[in-house]
């Protein structure tokens, strides 16, 4: 049966296949989309719970960088990509969590998580059965695209118990996208968050500055209250402003005003706040958050946003 071993349906032209390991490097090897979905028009029939892992991890990666109506020119294999990546992992008994949660980290990043319903459904039943097997990185990466997807809030609850029994060996940036994910997805952890509270604390440094504004925004998002942690961001984000983008700097003035807890570091006076507004350019979106910010600040006395240029 090729799809308990993880296969999908046979191929009409086997014999002039590469070997599995050569198919694998393939996939792993190519530099554009047409080439990767040339290797999928010619061998999907021969693709595994290894070789969709990896082509998928390579989709996520070209995607990122492609024309954005790459998947017009490619619907047809996408489709045929997706059917077969569902089946396997509905079906497959060799496919590993590793395997299942590089295939959503990929189908996440590809830009096209909306019309893959069938294979996040597939995905969801299939890690959760294997949930105990994920190690902290993959736990991470499963919620960052389950997130990022907006499918399957259901997985969110066995995903916290395994976070939670392996937090301390998740790093900084992993930290930082747990939470992001459990906001975006609006579910609320409350364990979890303080879990991510108290080891972030003692690791601050090790954050980059878009790790501290994505967990200065998830603790906001999530209402979840916990001033002396957000404080402590702003202790850690204010001799970097510096070096934070606009997303940056939208999320974290607006995260502390949805918070209401005060930053001197980051907001008062000699903080580089006003002098990073006048340097950057922002959206529409981080307008509306930093006169969500100004608003607040007017309120607590403290002057409103500079107007940025």
């Amino acid at each position: 049966d090729r799809a308990k071993k993880g296969r999908g349906p046979p191929s009409s032209n086997s014999t002039s296949s590469p070997s599995p390991a050569l198919l694998t490097a393939n996939i792993k090897n190519a530099r554009t989309l047409d080439c990767l979905f040339g290797t999928v028009t010619a061998h999907l029939g021969r693709f595994n719970h290894i070789h969709l892992s990896a082509c998928w991890n390579t989709l996520g990666r070209l995607a990122a960088g492609a024309d954005p109506l790459w998947f017009q020119r490619h619907a047809k294999e996408l489709e045929s990509l997706a059917q077969t990546t569902a089946e396997v992992a509905e079906t497959s008994a060799e496919v590993r969590a590793r395997e299942l949660a590089n295939i959503a980290h990929g189908a996440a990043k590809s830009g096209r998580a909306a019309g893959l319903g069938a294979v996040w459904a597939a995905l969801a039943d299939a890690i959760e059965r294997r949930i105990g097997d994920c190690n902290a990185q993959e736990l991470a990466n499963v919620a960052w695209a389950f997130a990022t997807a907006g499918h399957a809030r259901a997985l969110f609850g066995p995903l916290s118990s395994e976070l939670l029994s392996r937090l301390d060996a998740l790093r900084a940036k992993e930290l930082a996208i747990t939470a992001w994910a459990y906001a975006t997805a609006g579910v609320v952890d409350a364990p979890l968050f303080d879990a991510i509270a108290r080891l972030a604390t003692r690791r601050l440094g090790d954050f980059s500055c878009q790790g501290l504004a994505n967990l200065a925004w998830a603790y906001a998002s999530a209402a979840h209250e916990d001033a002396g942690f957000v404080a402590a961001l702003g202790c850690e984000s204010g001799p970097r402003l510096h070096t934070f983008n606009s997303q940056e700097l939208a999320n974290t003035a607006w995260a502390f005003a949805v918070a209401d807890v005060r930053s001197d570091e980051c907001f008062g006076p000699g903080a580089r706040f006003a002098e990073m507004c006048d340097r950057v350019e922002w959206n529409d979106k981080q307008l509306n958050q930093l006169h969500q910010w100004s608003l607040w600040r007017g309120e607590k006395g403290g002057g409103g946003a500079p107007r940025p240029s």
